[in-house]
């Protein structure tokens, strides 16, 4: 089966050690702390940022409160979709969690793009699968009551982390923001969730249960 290239770093991966080498004589290394600014919207695109690390969020603008377009995680370019295509970025992006970026060299990775057509490939599917998720965040969001928002974002983190048990490093205030809902709601759907037996819960960390009843409510919620 042809591979999908659904991460940034899986479509890096297609460089050899040569190109790799060559991308990364080019880049800087950056580090945000939480709730800091990584893109303001209407910035020039003159770098390509690389989450190594961390949890960022894009918004309609760099103000907290607006609207959130996605959480992006480690592995992932943060506003690639905009990289070859505009100007200027037309969202912001703002660190959740403490970040660690490579900011690489834009024109290094355009000439890698018109050298290696595996590589070239490998980004077109990468930007197809970004897209792809912009309107899957808008469309899953928009259409859900407050317990299925709140399954499908504790379903994201799943599918990130690649684990039923994990840590959600947001409060309970910011996953309200983020999902559209008051933090009332947040605490009633997780004591809710807790009781139906379908997660467990303490603080942070989420152990998912039972995750396909769990995955229903994200679904039809």
């Amino acid at each position: 089966m042809e591979q999908i290239h659904d991460s940034g770093k899986n479509c890096l991966s297609i460089l050899s050690t040569k190109e790799y080498n060559e991308l990364y004589s080019n880049s800087n290394s950056l580090n945000f702390e939480a709730g800091e600014l990584i893109v303001k919207k209407g910035s020039p695109v003159n770098n390509i940022y690389f989450l190594k690390s961390g949890i960022v969020e894009l918004s309609l603008d760099q103000a907290p409160k607006n609207q959130i377009l996605s959480l992006l995680f480690n592995g992932e370019f943060i506003g690639i979709n905009c990289v070859f295509s505009t100007a200027q970025y037309r969202f912001s992006a703002r660190a959740l969690t403490k970040c660690s970026i490579e900011l690489l060299d834009k024109e290094t990775f355009a000439k890698l793009l018109k050298e290696n057509g595996t590589f070239s490939m490998a980004f077109i599917q990468y930007i197809s699968w970004v897209n792809e998720g912009f309107l899957n965040w808008q469309m899953k969001l928009k259409e859900k009551n407050s317990a299925g928002a709140l399954a499908f974002l504790i379903c994201e983190f799943q599918k990130n982390f690649d684990s039923n048990s994990f840590e959600i490093p947001l409060t309970r205030q910011e996953i309200a923001r983020i999902i559209g809902f008051s933090k009332e709601s947040v605490l009633k759907n997780l004591a809710d969730f807790r009781k139906e037996g379908l997660i467990d819960s303490n603080g942070k960390s989420i152990t998912i249960i039972d995750a396909s009843r769990l995955e229903e409510i994200a679904k039809y919620g």
